[in-house]
């Protein structure tokens, strides 16, 4: 009789624990759907500017990104072609969420390139400024990639680099359009 009442206890100890567990599951907040704009399938089409890097050209990515189960984090696959001198086609993978104890946006983009930059985010207004560092042929440089949300099928792009943090040259200019 003890035997059972103490099976009986634990099972119920078990149930009310996964019972509260279920209850407590977080839910995004109001600044991760701040992202849903970025949900979706776009083509951004770009300018890459003559620079250190060679001649420029032109950069196209085509793009998915899809909410992760959840809802936390928004998940891109990508296909790009840019100039041979820079790498020419590939593919790319991207995260995208909010850090609530930091209180800022993240972005970890990784390449085909062997290329990975993780970014930090920040809105104001309809204007994204996504920073960080990168590393690029063995340069050390600091990133910075502006979106200016057009409307909700459209906004411009802007990635600029600097090695002093001070002086930053326009690698592209492009414009992002939602299928």
């Amino acid at each position: 009789m003890k035997r059972s009442a103490l099976v009986t206890l634990c099972l119920a100890a078990i149930f009310a624990g996964a019972a509260a567990f279920a209850q407590e599951t977080p839910a995004p907040g109001p600044e991760v759907a701040k992202l849903s704009s970025f949900a979706g399938n776009w083509t951004t089409e770009a300018t890459i500017a003559p620079g250190p890097w060679g001649s420029g050209g032109k950069f196209t990515n085509t793009a998915h990104t899809e909410w992760m189960k959840g809802g936390f984090f928004l998940v891109g696959h990508g296909e790009f072609t840019m100039p041979a001198e820079l790498g020419g086609s590939g593919t790319s993978m991207e995260v995208i969420g909010y850090n609530a104890d930091t209180g800022s946006y993240t972005e970890d983009r990784f390449d085909s390139t062997g290329h990975h930059v993780a970014l930090t985010g920040k809105l104001d207004g309809s204007t994204w400024t996504w920073t960080g560092n990168a590393n690029y042929g063995g340069m050390p440089m600091q990133v910075r990639f502006t979106v200016a949300v057009l409307s909700p099928t459209s906004y411009t792009t802007k990635y600029e680099i600097s090695t002093d943090g001070t002086n930053w040259a326009t690698f592209w200019d492009g414009k992002a359009t939602k299928q």
